[in-house]
């Protein structure tokens, strides 16, 4: 399993078939991500929650700040896997939100 990042449809609030962002895989987002947003109080990129446009700001310096807690708490493959998708979602984030009322689904 992984913890991803989705696209609601807004007619039925089924996932767009064909969007999926890569977060993490969930054994991974456990043991390394989950102590990380708990230690920092990170809101914005958790398991199970929704993601409208206007947290978007929030949550690009929320990952920046994991970024940053990657560095100085992680290791080798561990430390460039974790960075490397910090890296994507700072990048793709801003492109999944298709409209203002886009919601990206977390888990």
């Amino acid at each position: 399993m992984s913890v991803s990042v989705f696209r609601m449809n807004p007619e039925d609030d089924s996932f767009e078939i064909g969007f999926e962002m890569p977060i993490s895989r969930e054994e991974f987002f456990t043991k390394f991500w989950q102590p990380a947003i708990e230690e920092l109080q990170i809101s914005g990129i958790q398991n199970g929650i929704e993601l409208r446009k206007e947290q978007l700001e929030s949550t690009l310096l929320e990952l920046e700040k994991l970024r940053i807690w990657a560095q100085s708490n992680l290791k080798n493959n561990d430390l460039e896997y974790m960075v490397a998708r910090i890296d994507l979602l700072i990048k793709e984030l801003p492109l999944a939100f298709k409209t203002d009322d886009t919601i990206l689904w977390i888990g």
